[in-house]
């Protein structure tokens, strides 16, 4: 005596009274079961079976818009309209025709406790269970201009049909709209070479695949020639006869005849006229003068100068005279009697905006990945349609590329030379390299969403996800940032003489490519961000400005300052592999307080085995920095002058022998002839020794002079040595100096392959987090995009 209904997880979704069901559930009797397009209401010996394509109800019942506190954009509007019908929106400026249309078809819902209700669904309530049912064209045409006719339609067809359809049934559905549109023999031709009408039907043709029972279209006439548009609305009255309910907003009210009923909306959304279109002109002629009567019978366009004729009073008299016609009670009172709202009047205001009922929810038909499969196709086709633009894309690389040929020709191919280099050219270089990653990266992204939010609202509307949209498009950004980096690497390789070898190349090419990527990633967030695609170039440029100011490499900042760009994490990645400043970091010298570096001499740092600091760093073996060769001068392989031999002390003064003594007795002659001739013998003896001595202070005095020649040769030569070995290490250890203290943050030993391999992997990990960072941004602005 009871009965369940099970969904074997269907793609359309089982709903009972409005809900989706997970599994079983049991039923109760009056129980509504929707399925697709068929309700069954559950009985006590039976299950009715309707089937809701044929005709869709809609009851909207007292409508209001509150944008805020003091301004309601929609003044509590009834209407009902009726299975199969044609419904013409039209009213003056400001009437609120779009936001009554949006509200109706759940776009944009109106401020509670307005309701609308299709077969007696709420839809702000339950929108799942009659999502499939709704079909929308904006004003804006819901297509890529850039693909076929057939191609757009059969990548709507994926994306909205069950994921269970078959190529076959899919193909046949695309050829049956085609020729309900007239576009068969039009299927191949490019949709941005079709006419302005024939654009708008294929609008129409995307929302007609699944068979909608009730139809908005938001003024698709809208520059549309006289005979384009009167063809375009006899397609609508065809659709409606066809068994849909159709409701078109215009402003051309020529054909307006064709219609079933016509809404007519006064300024400031007050509901002036709802019924069929030649009783409008019954309603409104009364208004006219006996003069205009005579000239001719009432045309549509007339309506327009009676609401704007003050003597006729304003909106608000017009709604209360409409509410108080029959045609009020014909067309509105009576169809609604008994799903009038507890209370018409609007409650307090309320400015929050409504929550957009949008895909992701269960009603959806099509598996995310599956999605995914299917946006990333058709993101691949229109690219490939677009040959002048992939060629571009293709070429941009490369040619910007090319200016690193330039540089090369200009500065010298090899800017990490030891004699010949310059560690200025070495910064210029490697960040230029960044830059061209990020920013031709970031601008060949920069309207790849916001030049489709149209037709992204209408898909996310309808059962798109947001993850796998945004997927699509950071996948085939990232297959471009493996080409571009291929590109940025190979040429840099081809004009510099870099350092490394194969590891070294692929290390570069990853770096380059997390730049390229997180470029592409601020240009998707700015295209996200932007509110049209006008504004897309002036946010990327203000995103990218920062990237090239304080990426560090121009002007010395604090981390916290440089570490949100990426454009810094990719320069310290290419500056610690082509180890630029390892032997820098390898010296412990460097790592000594400032002033203790100061006071060191030139033996200090000799004898503390300094890599870089003082005679050795002048030589490439100890300290391989770009351009510190320049620096050399000879006398830094010469050993210091020899001092000249210290000069012996004089020669001492002579001791002469003792003079004879002469006699006492001078009377004695053999006495004082031998004093005489001991004396002249002493004489000729001290004479002798006198001599010796002149000859030996003579000797002395030119030693003397000699020495003094040699000690001035060896004070000059010496002077010469030192300021040599002064003039080449003082401008050598300023240039380490300043590198040290602005970039010294880049540097790290080579010959440490923990930290060299942790300096490297920890500035990919953080682009890869401002990667996901900047993933995730994307993620919450086009979920914001559901918020309307």
């Amino acid at each position: 005596q009871r009965y369940r209904v099970e969904d074997l997880r269907s793609s359309n979704g089982t709903f009972v009274n409005g809900e989706r069901i997970d599994g079983s559930v049991w039923l109760k009797p009056e129980d509504t079961i929707r399925i697709g397009q068929y309700r069954f209401v559950m009985g006590k010996d039976q299950l009715a079976q309707y089937d809701d394509s044929n005709g869709l109800r809609v009851d909207a019942i007292n409508l209001n818009k509150w944008v805020r506190k003091d301004l309601n954009i929609l003044q509590d509007i009834s209407v009902s309209f009726q299975p199969r019908e044609f419904i013409v929106v039209v009213g003056q400026s400001g009437g609120g025709k779009s936001t009554f249309v949006d509200a109706v078809a759940g776009y944009r819902p109106a401020t509670p406790p307005s309701r609308v209700l299709v077969n007696d669904i709420d839809i702000y309530t339950h929108f799942d269970a009659i999502r499939n049912d709704i079909g929308f064209v904006p004003q804006k045409d819901i297509i890529h201009m850039e693909l076929t006719v057939y191609q757009a339609l059969d990548y709507a067809a994926q994306l909205r049909m069950p994921a269970d359809t078959s190529p076959e049934e899919r193909h046949r559905r695309v050829i049956e709209v085609l020729e309900d549109l007239d576009l068969k023999h039009r299927q191949d031709v490019q949709i941005s070479g079709l006419s302005g009408g024939q654009q708008k039907r294929v609008s129409i043709g995307v929302e007609l695949l699944t068979k909608p029972g009730l139809f908005f279209l938001d003024e698709p006439t809208s520059g549309l020639d006289p005979g384009t548009e009167t063809a375009l609305m006899q397609l609508m009255r065809r659709l409606a006869d066809q068994g849909r309910t159709i409701v078109l907003i215009t402003h051309a009210t020529k054909n307006v005849m064709l219609a079933d009923k016509v809404i007519f909306l006064a300024r400031g959304g007050y509901l002036a006229w709802f019924g069929p279109p030649e009783e409008a002109l019954e309603y409104f002629d009364q208004y006219r003068s006996e003069r205009e009567r005579r000239a001719g019978k009432i045309e549509f366009d007339e309506i327009y100068a009676i609401l704007d004729n003050p003597v006729h009073g304003k909106a608000d008299d017009w709604a209360r005279r409409y509410r108080e016609s029959q045609a009020y009670q014909k067309y509105v009172a009576k169809p609604l009697e008994g799903k009038w709202s507890p209370d018409r009047a609007p409650t307090i205001p309320r400015p929050e905006q409504a929550a957009q009922k949008t895909g992701g929810s269960s009603s959806q038909q099509v598996s995310a990945l599956r999605q995914f499969m299917i946006l990333s196709a058709r993101n691949l086709k229109i690219l490939t349609r677009d040959r002048f633009g992939l060629i571009l894309m293709l070429a941009t690389a490369p040619l910007v590329s090319l200016l690193d040929v330039v540089l090369a020709v200009v500065m010298g191919r090899n800017p990490f030379d030891f004699y010949t280099g310059d560690a200025a050219r070495v910064i210029i270089t490697l960040f230029l390299l960044t830059i061209y990653g990020v920013l031709v990266g970031g601008i060949s992204q920069m309207r790849e969403i916001v030049k489709e939010q149209d037709v992204y609202k209408r898909e996310r509307l309808v059962n798109l996800k947001i993850l796998p949209y945004v997927l699509s498009k950071v996948w085939v950004a990232a297959l471009l940032a493996l080409y571009q980096a291929l590109a940025y690497t190979l040429v840099h390789y081809l004009a510099f003489d870099m350092p490394g070898g194969v590891v070294e190349f692929f290390q570069v090419y990853i770096t380059l490519t997390l730049a390229t990527l997180a470029g592409m990633m601020l240009g998707l967030f700015a295209s996200a961000l932007a509110p049209n695609a006008s504004s897309a170039p002036l946010l990327v440029i203000i995103l990218m400005l920062p990237q090239i100011v304080l990426g560090g490499a121009l002007i010395p900042l604090p981390t916290f300052v440089s570490a949100p760009t990426s454009t810094r994490w990719a320069f310290e990645a290419l500056m610690s592999i082509t180890g630029s400043g390892s032997d820098l970091a390898a010296d412990i010298c460097w790592a000594l307080p400032p002033d203790v570096r100061v006071a060191m001499t030139i033996e200090d740092k000799l004898a503390n085995n300094c890599r870089c600091m003082g005679l050795n760093m002048l030589k490439e073996e100890s300290c391989n920095f770009p351009g510190l060769g320049s620096f050399y001068n000879p006398t830094i392989d010469q050993p210091p002058p020899v001092e000249p031999a210290p000069l012996s002390p004089p020669p001492p003064e002579p001791v002469l022998p003792e003079r004879p003594v002469q006699p006492l007795d001078q009377s004695d002659n053999v006495a004082m002839a031998d004093f005489f001739q001991k004396l002249q013998e002493w004489e000729a003896q001290a004479n002798e020794i006198q001599a010796d001595y002149k000859q030996q202070i003579e000797a002395y005095q030119a030693q003397s002079e000699v020495y003094k020649s040699e000690v001035i040769t060896y004070q000059t030569e010496l002077a010469e040595w030192q300021v040599g070995q002064g003039s080449a290490v003082s401008p050598a250890e300023f240039a380490v100096n300043k590198f040290y203290t602005d970039l010294g943050w880049t540097a790290v030993n080579k010959d440490d392959p923990v930290a060299y391999w942790g300096k490297i992997i920890k500035a990919w990990m953080v682009q890869s987090f401002i990667i996901l960072l900047l993933f995730g941004a994307i993620l919450f602005l086009q979920k914001r995009k559901d918020v309307i």
